[in-house]
């Protein structure tokens, strides 16, 4: 007599949502982002500075809030770009802070002036 093989269910797998994209940009609420080429603005560093005051944190502080170490985030400040699960926090940091999307990503990015 052959054993049946236990069934087992197909693990549900969901792909990541894709950015619509219009003219080689990714959109974010019908606009453009900013950073058509998908990289950072060149004042990067100005920003982050200026990130890093509106939130009254000090450098430490700041990276501890990001989950990673101060020397990462002070190596964005000499030109290093964040990239992946870091730039995410990144994001998520400056959406807590008044006007963090603006100082950030500029004053016309969508939901920057909320």
């Amino acid at each position: 007599m052959e054993r049946a093989r236990p069934h087992r269910n197909p693990p549900n797998r969901r792909s990541a949502p894709r950015l619509p994209r219009h003219g080689g940009q990714p959109v974010v609420a019908g606009r453009a982002l900013p950073c058509g080429s998908g990289r950072l603005p060149q004042d990067f560093p100005r920003r982050l500075d200026r990130l890093k005051r509106a939130s009254g944190l000090t450098w430490d502080q700041f990276g501890e809030a990001l989950g990673m170490e101060t020397k990462q985030v002070l190596r964005w400040r000499k030109g290093a770009e964040p990239r992946g699960g870091p730039y995410h926090e990144l994001i998520v940091l400056a959406g807590r802070i008044p006007g963090g999307l603006a100082i950030l990503l500029g004053e016309d990015f969508p939901g920057a002036g909320v």
